[in-house]
């Protein structure tokens, strides 16, 4: 099994399975083992049985997960850490919550570009249908009446009469665009190239900033509570924000703590998160709860990142109907009103 093939929610729900077995004071191998017997997906319930047998030669759960190649390098290494620390259930259960989180963050943004997306489609479809099937109904009209469509209306439809007769075009130029939008989604350079490029030119509250801000203070809070070295916490933490300007105030972070900076003043003045959530981290260093500092950063973060989604969703749906609703009208105010006009002289 690839690792691509473990999505968010079953990380997340294998991760609390594990602290459960351990809560349970069950051996990992027999519980790993359970597990197999109840997973109906044949390829993870493979990867279960293969895990168990790992444990039961005396591997530990890192070593083994390493084994089965199938599990991220993250959950690895988080792993391998509690083990080394005994904090492994605590580990599994930052895991799993850390994981729920992200495919909460993940689900915010699919909806927040699926449903304007469809209505762009649905809007564009109304219009053709309009201009190609419906506009030469009603030029057949004016032409038994004798009557001459408005200068307007007769430009849209010498327009849909255009796009009826080379349809290849437009659909060519959709499919070219379609197909950019695929490569900047799922080519990982050209992914990263354009998060790079609209990371830059955005402000520090906007939409991908926060989310960034959230995946730091998450796994910020996982690794402090899990005694890992602040230095080691924030190399790990700058993989998991998906946002290169973050990731590179997090570098100029510890490049000032390597010049012997302490940890709250470096972040802050390396702008790694907000000055409000700096000063919060500073009370919780200085208090010893810096992780649960990081922990109430990360929630906040989320909520924000998702008001600013629902915001967001909130300004396009009814902009976009307001768009359709205003063309949708020129054209029929430009055929109606000459008719009206039309039939008045006749009657």
């Amino acid at each position: 099994m690839k690792k691509n093939d473990l999505t968010l929610p079953y990380l997340s729900s294998f991760c609390m399975s594990m602290n459960l077995v351990m809560q349970a004071g069950i051996p990992l191998d027999e519980g790993t083992r359970m597990l197999a017997e109840d997973e109906k997906d044949p390829g993870r319930r493979s990867l279960l049985e293969k895990l168990s047998e790992e444990l039961e030669l005396g591997e530990s759960l890192g070593a083994a997960m390493e084994k089965t190649g199938a599990f991220p390098k993250y959950v690895r290494d988080m792993v391998n850490l509690g083990e080394c620390t005994g904090n492994l259930d605590r580990v599994l259960k930052s895991l799993s919550e850390y994981y729920d989180r992200q495919e909460q963050i993940s689900k915010s943004i699919k909806n927040a570009i699926m449903y304007p997306a469809i209505l762009l489609v649905v809007m564009i479809l109304v219009v053709v249908i309009l201009i190609t099937r419906v506009l030469p109904v009603f030029g057949e009209v004016y032409r038994q009446l004798g009557g001459e469509m408005s200068p307007t209306a007769a430009a849209i439809m010498n327009f849909g009469a255009a796009l009826s007769a080379h349809w290849q075009i437009p659909v060519l130029v959709l499919a070219v665009l379609a197909a950019a939008v695929l490569v900047c989604v799922f080519v990982k350079p050209v992914h990263a190239a354009m998060s790079n490029f609209f990371s830059r030119r955005h402000s520090d509250q906007s939409i991908g900033a926060m989310v960034a801000y959230t995946r730091f203070a998450s796994a910020m809070a996982m690794t402090m509570s899990s005694g890992m070295d602040v230095d080691e916490s924030l190399e790990m933490a700058a993989n998991l924000t998906g946002n290169p300007a973050v990731s590179e105030r997090i570098r100029l972070c510890r490049e000032r703590m390597a010049q012997g900076e302490n940890f709250e003043d470096a972040i802050s003045a390396s702008r790694v998160l907000p000055a409000l959530y700096c000063r919060m981290l500073t009370i919780g260093i200085r208090t010893g709860a810096a992780d649960t500092v990081m922990t109430e950063i990360a929630r906040r973060t989320e909520e924000q990142a998702n008001d600013r989604i629902e915001s967001a969703v909130s300004k396009v749906e009814p902009t976009l109907v307001i768009i359709m609703s205003v063309i949708v009208g020129l054209i029929l105010l430009s055929v109606m009103l000459p008719l009206v006009n039309v039939m008045s002289a006749i009657g």
